[in-house]
């Protein structure tokens, strides 16, 4: 296989262009079919649409500029965005959330360096995740696709489908992160200079809209994949139209559709043009909206066969519900995920490009919080019930916090359990308290940071050895996203009951009950608040590191989540009398009963965040700030509010 080299200079401001090509096109890893490597040439333009080859690998090249929490080496220094919410906490020292954001240290001097891939505007690590280094080539890609002469125009068309809807993605990480954003409409060539400045929220939700609509319209997209095995992780029409309900639920949200903007700009040196982070008031028809993109989607689902779906269960009990959970998130090429992602072909313990996610979860930058371990329901699918009583008590009623509860907590973060679903580094029971197995084991302790919180994570690293050389690809979307997209927008617009039956169709996949009917005290079918609430937290169980938290609770503008103090657990064994159980060693010996506990709740200190001092919040953390080397370019760019 030829592979090419390129020259592409991404960011707007910078002297766009050029016909020749000179760096690496890393491989797409799609399926078996595409992981030939072989010594790349020098080309131009020209020849990569001289030949269909050629023209493959460079839309393969593309998909790498995806945005992926798994690589993480200049991530927020080796943190996924989780970090910054509240269900993970970073206790490494030398994590980026840990040094800039925990201590409120951020600035819009680190999106020019150590910050730079957290949210993906700047080059990025190998040039692989900037906004505008992948909108550049797709913009080539779509000008260009005609004069391949060895390619049918099926394929074109297929290409370029694919080509608009990664750009979408592109800029929809960018409204996320940043709000309005520079809108680019073709592929600059040398010389060429871009004076657009900043659009608005709207002109750029709009923007990204038109690109999902141009794939949806090209004929030859195929709404599925025929050969699952060498093409999983190719988008699809399915993908496209699944992310015009997700772009329509971000777009709704308070964050940007609100009474008042989120923040005023108070910098004189900036402009003030508010609508470049706020649609100017709350606009209903944007929720609408949403719910015909929702209701769009499973309409054509439906005419191709009901094609895409959760994984279901093969038995009903912990052990289906926990591997259809998996596969879902996990497997490649299933029928739930929408649009993957693949950075590597393989999983690795220590990781793609040195800091990979299971790297740092060895070394703490991934520890779930005892808020986090609280959202998941029993097993019955009540909502979790132990918040007052247990806690910082002798526990008289000898209640095990982790016992018959939801599934997913499990396949989540490693918590204590008298028996494991499959065993961790060999052992089939993990003591995750003082002088149990976790000071014990010698290969355990090594990494003790990484239960630090009294649990660890689980999710993706499993226990580290079994995640080694399994297939490697990320979710942008699947089809609990869907269901659970479709509840929000169904809620916002007057639909209660309906929307709690979407939720229902992802808890029933890991059985728990109807959310409405084993949480009567919400009165989920009539208060709209609560049922909003209750999918937050749903959403926030099922995509757990999935890069969603994080962003749910900003465009719900939860400052509570950001300003109240997290907490970790600290567990001591119970003595027969009572107390807790101080010796050296308290692991179980052999034919001892599991024992009881005592859970001490502490606010967690090893990375104390100042969000959580009095006053020193402000509504500017919502949106990231863009860099000031690129606003200092002159092209119109202007910075966030707060910044």
């Amino acid at each position: 296989m030829k592979k090419l080299r390129y020259f592409i200079i991404g960011l707007v401001g910078f002297t766009l262009g050029g016909n020749t090509l000179v760096s690496c096109v890393d491989d797409f890893n799609v399926g078996n079919s595409f992981l030939e490597k072989a010594p790349g040439v020098d080309v131009s333009l020209d020849t990569i649409f001289s030949k269909a080859e050629y023209t493959r690998y460079f839309l393969w090249n593309l998909y790498n500029h995806m945005s992926c929490p798994f690589f993480v080496k200049d991530q927020l220094q080796s943190s996924p965005n989780e970090t910054l919410s509240d269900i993970f906490h970073a206790y490494s020292s030398w994590s980026g959330a840990y040094l800039w954001y925990y201590p409120g240290n951020a600035t819009e001097g680190y999106q020019d360096g150590q910050i730079k891939d957290k949210f993906a505007f700047n080059s990025g690590s190998d040039n692989k995740r900037s906004i505008y280094e992948a909108i550049r080539k797709g913009w080539q890609i779509i000008e260009n696709i005609d004069r391949v002469p060895d390619m049918s125009d099926e394929e074109k068309s297929r290409l370029r489908g694919e080509t608009y809807v990664i750009m979408a993605t592109r800029y929809l990480d960018g409204l996320k992160n940043f709000g309005g954003l520079p809108l680019i409409d073709h592929a600059y060539q040398t010389g060429e200079s871009y004076d657009g400045g900043r659009a608005t929220v709207e002109q750029t939700v709009n923007f990204i809209d038109s690109l999902l609509l141009k794939a949806i319209d090209e004929p030859g997209f195929p709404w599925v994949l025929e050969d699952v095995n060498n093409e999983a992780g190719r988008i699809t029409k399915a993908a496209a139209m699944a992310l015009r309900a997700k772009l329509y639920l971000y777009a709704a949200s308070p964050l940007f559709n609100d009474d008042e903007p989120y923040m005023q700009f108070t910098r004189k040196e900036d402009r003030q043009d508010i609508l470049a982070v706020w649609y100017g008031g709350k606009r209903q028809d944007l929720w609408e909206t949403c719910l015909k993109a929702c209701e769009d989607f499973f309409r054509v689902n439906q005419e191709n066969g009901n094609y895409y779906g959760l994984i279901e269960p093969a038995t009903r009990d912990e052990q289906g519900y926990s591997e259809a959970y998996r596969a879902g998130y996990w497997n490649r090429g299933n029928k739930e995920k929408l649009l993957e992602i693949h950075s590597t072909y393989l999983m690795e313990e220590w990781g793609d490009q040195t800091y990979g996610i299971g790297n740092v979860a060895h070394q703490g930058h991934l520890n779930p919080t005892l808020e986090y371990m609280e959202m998941f329901p029993m097993a019955d699918g009540r909502n979790y019930p132990y918040k007052e009583g247990v806690y910082n008590t002798n526990n008289p009623n000898n209640i095990d916090i982790f016992a018959d509860r939801d599934p997913r907590l499990y396949e989540t973060m490693l918590v204590n359990r008298p028996k494991l679903r499959e065993d961790y580094q060999g052992l089939s029971s993990v003591g995750i308290w003082q002088g149990g197995d976790i000071d014990q084991n010698t290969t355990l302790n090594e990494w003790r940071i990484r239960f630090a919180s009294g649990m660890a994570l689980f999710k993706w690293v499993r226990d580290f050895w079994k995640m080694t050389n399994l297939p490697a690809n990320y979710a942008y979307m699947r089809m609990a996203d869907m269901y659970l997209i479709y509840a929000e927008a169904l809620a916002e617009t007057g639909n209660l009951q309906k929307a709690c039956d979407q939720v229902n169709i992802v808890r029933d996949r890991v059985g728990l009950g109807k959310i409405e009917v084993m949480n009567p005290e919400l009165h989920l079918t009539t208060n709209k608040d609560n049922l909003i609430q209750e999918i937050l937290r749903e959403r926030a169980c099922e995509f757990g590191l999935e890069d969603e938290r994080l962003y749910d609770i900003i465009r719900r503008k939860c400052v509570d989540k950001f300003t109240s103090p997290l907490h970790e657990l600290v567990i001591w064994r119970k003595t027969a009398d009572g107390q807790k159980d101080t010796r050296d060693d308290t692991t179980l010996k052999a034919g001892e009963p599991y024992p009881n506990f005592i859970y001490d709740k502490q606010v967690i200190t090893v990375g104390a965040r100042r969000w959580w001092e009095p006053g020193f919040w402000t509504n500017k953390w919502f949106l990231s700030p863009f860099p000031r080397t690129e606003i200092n370019k002159g092209y119109g760019l202007f910075q966030n509010p707060g910044w």
